[in-house]
């Protein structure tokens, strides 16, 4: 029996952690120290300025996808991700018209009998740079959708549809790369793909694998149906001149 307490009085039960004083909570079992509390991304942190944080989140996901998605907030308004994918496709959007406009006028002064009607007029160009953020929201939510739906199929949306357009939105950093010419686009295409992978997996606490296929069976789909409408569409042009060429033997 403890001596400092009288024969019969019971000693007083220990005091809860929560309320220990300031400074003495326990640390958790095992003595392990408690994981890092990682700050938001920089465009998400209130306060931050605004063209700073853009760049320094834009770096993050290109640079380190894997920290850039685990930092990014999977709750509150989805207005600061939205802005931020219409930035960068604004700016994707407005490069890619641009070279289009440079390439027209250099193969017309090169080529000045080229036929003028295979390339889309002047006004149509600046009609999609003007509208560019009306089309990149459109393409956010229907590229979600999609996806969101796969990853649904594949056993692996575990935290909202509200998620995956984070992940698509944040992954919009690769319309930067169509600065680039020629390729730019392409290079973004596919590390757009490396990004959604690995953002859905972080979102959604899911497998790369899982999130891959969300990813890539829309895109392999797309490109079958794709195939499958070309080769008809060669087939009945082959049989269209097939048929002039009977009638033009059946004539003579």
């Amino acid at each position: 029996m403890d001596a400092s307490y009288p024969p019969g009085v019971p000693p007083a039960p220990p005091v809860p952690p929560a309320m220990q004083p300031p400074g003495t909570v326990p640390p958790p079992p095992g003595g392990a120290p408690p994981p890092p509390q990682l700050q938001p991304l920089p465009w998400e942190q209130p306060g931050y300025p605004a063209l700073e944080g853009l760049y320094e989140t834009a770096k993050l996901v290109l640079t380190s996808p894997g920290q850039a998605f685990a930092r990014m907030s999977l709750t509150g308004s989805l207005g600061r991700p939205l802005l931020y994918a219409v930035i960068f496709g604004w700016v994707g959007m407005i490069a890619g018209q641009a070279y289009n406009i440079a390439f027209r006028s250099a193969m017309q002064n090169l080529l000045p009998g080229m036929n003028r009607g295979f390339h889309l007029p002047l006004a149509v160009n600046i009609t999609l740079m003007v509208l560019a953020p009306i089309f990149v929201l459109i393409g956010v939510f229907v590229w979600s959708a999609i996806v969101h739906l796969f990853l649904m199929l594949a056993g692996g949306a575990k935290t909202g549809f509200a998620s995956t357009v984070r992940v698509v939105c944040y992954a919009g950093t690769v319309q930067v790369l169509q600065i680039v010419p020629f390729c730019g686009g392409l290079i973004g295409f596919f590390w757009a793909l490396f990004l959604y992978i690995v953002g859905l997996a972080a979102a959604h606490r899911t497998t790369q694998g899982k999130a891959a296929l969300a990813v890539l069976l829309p895109v392999v789909l797309c490109c079958v149906c794709v195939a499958v409408i070309a080769v008809a569409f060669g087939a009945a042009i082959m049989a269209a001149v097939g048929h002039l060429g009977h009638f033009g033997q059946f004539g003579r």
